[in-house]
């Protein structure tokens, strides 16, 4: 045998040494900490069987939440849904919104709105939601508003895919400037025509029933401007016209113009019923 051959067998002796050596060494380590090694072995399976269970239990409960968001059918339903699950979706918020619009619950419809405009992680449904609010200030008619609400958001939609939002802002923007300038002018002339409608009562105010039943826009036109008596306080009548008429005093006296959400108004004091307990 050749001494290649000697050094070649001896190095594969020494690397076979090794190997046992390491192999008595784990059976020694395994033979000492066998029952430690299976409980964390145990430990392990627990853990990555909890993290399954958590992660099937959230699908589970996002599943569960969004069946309740879908069969959810007035306001009521929807926000217990809501209340239920938590971490509510915008476009949820966006659908509640639409329902409280239906209602003519402007206020609620804000919430609701602003809270879907929030979510960052819905960009296109918080886009929506910020042309909802622009929307929702033309729906009551607060043009100005809404034309500087549409412009803001279409100057700042410049991420991928906003496009079209920002397109429709645009376009939105452009019709409530006009009705805007087409409001300021409407209000213009009735103020115009309620300053001489008062002017004209100054001098002849035995007149008020029929200047009421030819120039006036409200209801009571009919009964020549006369409303039924109303309490103090008590919503009946809209805050500018009701502190308006508390604050005559003087029975027979005409007061306005008097503007509210409603227009221009004049108002006389025919009685003072005092209040009863």
């Amino acid at each position: 045998m050749s001494s290649v051959n000697l050094n070649r067998q001896k190095k594969i002796n020494e690397q076979m040494k090794e190997v046992m050596d390491d192999f008595d060494r784990f059976e020694y380590f395994f033979a000492s900490h066998w029952k430690h090694i299976v409980y964390a072995a145990i430990a392990v399976v627990v853990v990555v069987a909890a993290i399954v269970s958590v992660k099937y239990f959230v699908n589970k409960s996002s599943d569960a939440a969004a069946a309740a968001y879908d069969k959810a059918e007035d306001i009521a339903q929807l926000e217990k849904a809501i209340k239920d699950y938590g971490k509510t979706p915008a476009a949820v918020y966006l659908r509640l919104a639409g329902m409280y619009i239906a209602q003519k619950d402007y206020a609620n419809a804000r919430k609701q709105l602003v809270a879907a405009a929030s979510d960052n992680k819905a960009v296109e449904v918080q886009w929506r939601a910020r042309l909802n609010l622009a929307y929702l200030d033309e729906l009551q008619n607060k043009y100005a508003a809404a034309a500087a609400a549409f412009a803001d958001f279409a100057k700042s939609c410049r991420e991928p895919g906003c496009a079209s939002f920002a397109a429709e802002g645009y376009a939105a923007a452009g019709r409530n400037y006009l009705l805007a300038k087409d409001k300021a002018a409407a209000d213009k002339a009735a103020l115009e025509k309620a300053i001489a409608a008062y002017k004209k009562l100054q001098k002849t105010p035995a007149e008020f029933e029929e200047i009421a039943k030819a120039e006036s826009a409200c209801p009571s036109k009919a009964q020549g401007g006369k409303l039924q008596p109303f309490p103090k306080g008590k919503g009946m009548m809209v805050k500018e016209f009701e502190d308006a008429a508390a604050a005559i005093g003087t029975k027979g006296k005409i007061v306005g113009p008097v503007k509210t959400q409603f227009g221009y108004h004049l108002i006389r004091l025919d009685e003072t019923i005092p209040a009863t307990t």
